[in-house]
């Protein structure tokens, strides 16, 4: 079964933030770096469920999944995603570097967490 795989617009912000640091340092390995991560979340496309869950998973009322991409110099990243059965795709809601702290729910960013969330999947699904 193949799932359509859908990157918010958040997580192209996210990319386009990395990439440009990378590329600030190194620009063929950011060249190389922002393919990879796209091809990564390609990936998802086929059996999304073999990622596990996310720490972040937690704090929300929906199950985050978390796929790693990136090594080396440029480190590891995480994507953070929500798999829809019902519909049978996967949305990308975030990317952070490995090494970045655990998401944890604060009503900070409304954006991203807390009930938005929840109103974020309620709405895809009922669509």
């Amino acid at each position: 079964m193949t799932y359509r795989v859908i990157v918010t617009p958040a997580v192209e912000s996210d990319l386009r933030t990395a990439y440009r640091y990378i590329r600030a340092q190194a620009p063929r390995a950011a060249r190389d770096w922002i393919r990879r991560a796209r091809q990564s979340a390609k990936s998802l496309a086929r059996h999304p469920e073999r990622c596990p869950l996310a720490p972040e998973s937690a704090s929300f009322d929906q199950p985050i999944r978390e796929l790693f991409f990136g090594s080396g110099k440029r480190g590891t990243y995480r994507f953070l995603l929500v798999v829809l059965e019902e519909e049978k795709s996967v949305y990308i809601l975030h990317v952070r570097h490995g090494s970045m702290p655990t998401l944890i729910y604060s009503g900070i960013f409304p954006c991203f967490f807390g009930g938005f969330l929840s109103r974020f999947v309620s709405s895809i699904a009922s669509a």
